[in-house]
């Protein structure tokens, strides 16, 4: 449909104001310095016209949250009519979540969260009182603005920037444990990251001073690794023959 001038004429002289709604496109003709719409209001659903200041301001992706169990239910203004790869949604959780969550937008059905780093959300990952930012991409939501770095299944955080196994792997040699971990998005633990973690999460990790673990560290020889934790944290050893020699391994990660 071309605008005309019949229309803009019984807008101006009815002097009032009002939601129009047009069932096909517009199409805009005349001087390119005419061609604009004046006094598009806050839209009223997820399809209308939305002006510069609108789009800037995020009103159209803001969300009022309540929650049932592990499901936060989001509620939109304008509401969403489906949900679409893309759709950006922001609120501010009333509940910490205990671990895994689900969102459902207007009833339009739940789908779980996960982290900008494709895992399932920790206990407190969304917090009261902090805007939450998701994203809605292959059947999941994503939380683009993580609080924080959190560490991989199966293991633990000895401080902000790394992450430790809770287990270790018995019997591997050393480049099978450097390969193991490599494959898992870590590395071996050097000697100050498996001494600290060895100390500070001792009760919490399997498998302490039941054998040997490799650490990444080598000693005098290129052919040589050290061998850590057989009776104490601090417990060291080279194993000079490491492509017979095995060891318990466990993983250390750095988040981002």
């Amino acid at each position: 449909m071309r605008t005309t001038t019949a229309i803009g004429a019984m807008l101006v002289a009815s002097l009032s104001q009002g939601q129009v709604e047009l069932g096909t496109a517009v199409h805009f003709s005349g001087p390119a310095e005419t061609r604009k719409l004046i006094g598009l209001a806050t839209p009223t659903t997820d399809s209308s016209a939305i002006t510069v200041a609108v789009a800037a301001s995020g009103i159209v992706h803001w969300a009022v949250a309540g929650s049932t169990s592990d499901t936060l239910r989001l509620a939109m203004d304008p509401d969403v009519s489906g949900y679409r790869i893309g759709l950006l949604v922001r609120f501010i959780p009333n509940a910490e979540n205990p671990g895994k969550v689900w969102i459902d937008v207007d009833g339009l059905g739940a789908f779980p969260v996960l982290g900008n780093d494709g895992r399932e959300l920790e206990k407190g990952a969304l917090r009261v009182g902090s805007v939450a930012e998701l994203l809605f991409a292959g059947g999941s939501w994503i939380l683009m603005n993580l609080s924080h770095a959190t560490c991989p299944p199966g293991s633990l955080p000895i401080n902000a920037r790394v992450c430790m196994d809770v287990e270790a792997r018995p019997g591997t040699l050393f480049y099978q444990a450097t390969e193991r971990c490599g494959e898992r998005g870590g590395k071996l633990c050097t000697w100050d990251e498996y001494v600290a973690g060895c100390t500070m999460l001792q009760t919490q990790l399997t498998g302490l001073f039941d054998e040997w673990e490799w650490i990444d560290d080598c000693s005098n020889h290129t052919h040589s690794a050290d061998q850590v934790g057989r009776f104490t944290c601090q417990s060291q050893r080279a194993a000079n023959v490491i492509t017979v020699m095995t060891a318990d391994a466990r993983c250390c990660y750095h988040p981002r």
